[in-house]
């Protein structure tokens, strides 16, 4: 596996348990420090992915691959959406637990499809310098978007 890969799949471990700790969070305080970590954690995972990966396979003239990743960039839009609406709901909310398992849901959708879809066929398809030269612009805009 190249290390950009890698990379991307120990972010997803990471969005996958904050999600969950999010979803049962019941203390105000914990809600406030747990949904900041997981902006921080996914806001600038998806500007990454969107400049990289996502950039390549629209690129790449194959079209379904063109297509998963219009896909994806929406899946990000929505999942953006849910985040915001988080960030403003008070910790208090009654509907906080259900939008947090919302969030985590289309998360989980999400990250199943870039790991047994979009990596494997990026792998297949891109060479080492190609992914070396991804792996810069991810992390230039995942940098660009903290």
């Amino acid at each position: 596996m190249h290390g950009f890969v890698d990379h991307l799949v120990k972010d997803h471990n990471e969005q996958r348990k904050l999600g969950e700790q999010l979803k049962k969070a019941q203390r105000p305080e914990d809600r406030k420090k747990l949904r900041e970590k997981m902006k921080s954690e996914v806001l600038p995972h998806m500007a990454g992915e969107e400049a990289s990966i996502f950039s390549y396979m629209r690129a790449a003239g194959v079209e379904a691959a063109k297509e998963h990743a219009l896909e994806a960039i929406q899946e990000h839009h929505v999942a953006r959406i849910v985040l915001q609406e988080i960030l403003q709901l008070s910790p208090e909310s009654e509907v906080f637990s259900a939008k947090a398992a919302v969030l985590v849901e289309l998360n989980k959708h999400h990250m199943e499809e870039e790991e047994g879809m979009h990596f494997p066929w990026l792998e297949a398809n891109a060479s080492k310098e190609q992914l070396d030269a991804l792996f810069k612009d991810y992390k230039a805009a995942e940098k660009a978007a903290e």
